[in-house]
């Protein structure tokens, strides 16, 4: 494992190459003053990397974090087509996760984090959450995926009762034509989600492509990274649709020994926020909170970044944290 650079008490603002589990990635490092407390980000998808849209929903909290995102194996910066698929799993990215904490953890002199998985990146974030409380100060999910079955069954639903309501008999007709998941044909469940985007179950205006383009930062994002984009989204997701698919959190996880705190889109039909209540309901943590962002979907981060990093930068007054 390797990272370049040393840990100084004045700002960061750097995109470097880490070695995990000798596969060469990518993290990008913001912060004001560097001995702010760590706070990583997991990124969704499978493959929707985001250091090159990460910089402006999450100015901020540079000044009371160090923003760490991860551009993870497979995925934007982090593309290399020689990644065999075998190593595309759900249990290598809690390896390489727990690698990378462990080296900033080292790298900056603390001894926890601040940990927020969006999406694809809350198997990830809770998986390790609930596998090394050790290093984790606090759980942010994000978009929390819970049973992966059972959200696209009500995803589903909600679409075709939004066709029903907005009598929008083309909808109507698609969906129906598709039939509820498990969809017979890949290209269903993309039918699905034209149809749920449109009714404002993936944004709460807009469309997810829009958001990723509004805030994408030149200044972090070359050519070559758009291709690679491109390359790794469809690389991971071939390779991790399958087992994420599978995901079963509340069955896999009843109890955590950190903090949660469940950051929910009120409108969010892309992974359903009626699920993380009943899992929030269920769960055993020694503190949890549902914390709700009512004029957003599944990208709450994007949609509200000012409220989601007031919230973020209230944990931190919450914890009275300085460095560790």
């Amino acid at each position: 494992m390797k990272m370049t650079g040393k840990a100084k008490c004045t700002p960061i603002d750097s995109i470097e190459k880490i070695v995990l589990s000798g596969t060469v990635q990518w993290i990008s490092l913001r912060t004001e003053n560097s001995d702010n407390p760590l706070i990583l980000f997991l990124h969704g998808g499978p493959g929707t990397a985001q250091i090159s849209f990460s910089r402006k929903s999450q100015k901020p909290l540079e000044k009371d974090f160090i923003v760490v995102n991860w551009d993870q194996r497979g995925a934007g910066k982090s593309y290399d087509k020689n990644i065999k698929k075998e190593e595309m799993t759900i249990d290598r990215f809690i390896l390489d996760a727990e690698e990378l904490i462990m080296c900033l953890l080292s790298r900056f002199n603390q001894e926890k984090v601040f940990l927020a998985g969006h999406s694809w990146g809350s198997i990830i974030g809770i998986k390790l959450a609930a596998k090394r409380p050790d290093l984790i100060r606090a759980y942010i999910g994000i978009g929390q995926i819970v049973d992966m079955d059972r959200g696209e069954t009500v995803s589903y639903n909600f679409t075709l009762n939004e066709a029903i309501r907005r009598n929008h008999k083309k909808a109507e007709r698609d969906l129906r034509k598709i039939g509820p998941p498990p969809y017979a044909h890949p290209q269903d469940a993309g039918v699905q989600r034209k149809w749920l985007s449109k009714f404002n179950g993936s944004t709460y205006r807009g469309s997810i492509i829009g958001t990723i383009l509004k805030n994408l930062t030149l200044s972090d994002t070359s050519p070559a990274d758009l291709v690679k984009f491109v390359r790794g989204a469809i690389f991971s997701l071939t390779c991790l649709e399958e087992e994420q698919t599978q995901v079963n959190i509340k069955v896999e996880i009843g109890q955590l020994f950190v903090p949660v705190y469940f950051c929910c889109g009120r409108r969010d039909y892309n992974v359903p926020f009626e699920l993380v209540v009943e899992y929030f309901n269920t769960l055993v943590a020694p503190e949890k909170e549902m914390v709700w962002f009512e004029r957003s979907a599944h990208l709450l981060n994007f949609e509200q970044p000012d409220e989601f990093c007031s919230f973020c930068s209230g944990l931190r007054k919450r914890y009275k944290l300085m460095k560790t």
